[in-house]
């Protein structure tokens, strides 16, 4: 990966989080909370200028960005008196002022994507690329178009892999019969292990929909089939659904941007449920390690998108940084503690029993899940760079 990629990579990395603390930043000022300083990256500080009662810098570490809001950071009683006397503090305002406050990030990360959405719609007809599906699931808006004879995974020594074919393929003929369905396959390699067939696909990762190519694969015999319906021959490949959804109607394609957002974050959800289900009933973390990304996971996202380049690498980086961006959000919703959910939690609790939620309390329990969730950000990097 060149200098240049790399550059680009951190600056889309930076613009997820600084658009998210620009939406703290915004509702701290409408709600009359002294933002003290507006930072780009991290300390230590590079170069700082006062305006009004914000000081606005650049810093060392090009990682985001930060917003430091006037009493925030309240962590004691004795604090949280000293910070009351000032009316221009986070802490001497109303609980849903700061729910407001709190949340304003969660929201401008939303938006982002669903901005993000409406640009990629605009240039490819409204239309999504192709998601594979993990698990099944039917979306609310729009038309789906099915693949469902896409490669998942390969078996060791496979035909398929031995022969040339890929993770994210489509097969879509066995010499010249069409293939729709898992049965379809089956049926066409009846009786032909050893011999060659001429096997059609389509790459799912190459988002331009245009490289197909045929590929001459010689089938092994099925050594231990299960039922005569497994046949007996196969290439060795685990097949599963992808797809697209088409927004054609005219109130779908102005609302498009939301529409979207609504079928990636629902089965988003869903998925996440069944995964947690997943490791539940067999006691294995895994399942949920394996579907979370930390930093460098992100960053290995967007690198594989550079990596592929294109001609339409603009709309594939669009629908990726909003996807990202829209997980960013979900993320950050979640009622965990240390994050905006958590503590949005809190707020939401003083607003329905109008009952305060004493500062000590809520302080260690926002410790207690930083160092959570510090020691899940490492083992999530340690698995990311796969150490």
């Amino acid at each position: 990966m060149s200098i240049l990629n790399i550059l680009f990579i951190l600056i889309i990395m930076s613009v997820l989080v600084l658009v998210h603390e620009f939406g703290h930043f915004i509702a701290s000022k409408r709600n009359g909370v002294k933002v003290e300083e507006f930072g780009i990256g991290y300390p230590p500080r590079l170069w700082g200028k006062q305006k009004g009662e914000t000081l606005y810098s650049i810093n060392l570490l090009p990682f985001g960005g930060f917003v430091k809001i006037a009493g925030e950071g309240a962590e004691t009683e004795s604090e949280e008196k000293k910070f009351l006397k000032d009316s221009k503090s986070f802490v001497s305002k109303s609980p849903k002022q700061k729910m407001v406050i709190l949340s304003a990030g969660i929201l401008m990360n939303f938006l982002l994507a669903v901005v993000l959405f409406y640009v990629f719609f605009l240039f490819n007809g409204f239309k999504t690329f192709y998601i594979p599906m993990i698990f099944d699931h039917k979306f609310k808006f729009g038309r789906e178009e099915i693949y469902k004879t896409v490669v998942f995974d390969m078996e060791d020594n496979s035909a398929a892999k031995q022969y040339g074919i890929n993770v994210g393929d489509v097969i879509l003929k066995i010499d010249g019969v069409s293939i729709n369905e898992v049965t379809d396959m089956r049926k066409a390699l009846s009786g032909k292990a050893g011999k060659t067939v001429e096997i059609e696909v389509l790459n799912l990762n190459d988002k331009t929909q245009s490289n197909v190519k045929t590929i001459s694969v010689v089938p092994k015999t099925n050594v231990a089939p299960k039922s005569l319906e497994e046949g007996d021959s196969i290439i060795g490949v685990y097949l599963g659904n992808a797809v697209s959804i088409n927004y054609e109607k005219p109130i779908e394609r102005i609302l498009s941007g939301f529409l979207y957002s609504y079928d990636i974050l629902s089965y988003s959800i869903t998925a996440f449920g069944k995964i947690i289900g997943l490791s539940v009933a067999t006691r294995d973390i895994s399942p949920i390690s394996n579907s979370v990304a930390g930093p460098v996971g992100v960053f290995n996202v967007i690198g594989s998108v550079f990596k592929q380049g294109g001609p339409r690498l603009p709309l594939v980086l669009m629908d990726t940084v909003g996807i990202i961006s829209l997980g960013f959000a979900f993320s950050n919703i979640l009622p965990i503690p240390a994050l905006d959910g958590g503590r949005i939690a809190f707020k939401a609790y003083e607003v329905i029993t109008r009952k305060k939620v004493n500062v000590n309390f809520e302080s260690n329990v926002h410790k207690f899940g930083m160092v959570v969730l510090l020691v899940f950000a490492v083992l999530i990097t340690l698995k990311d760079l796969h150490i």
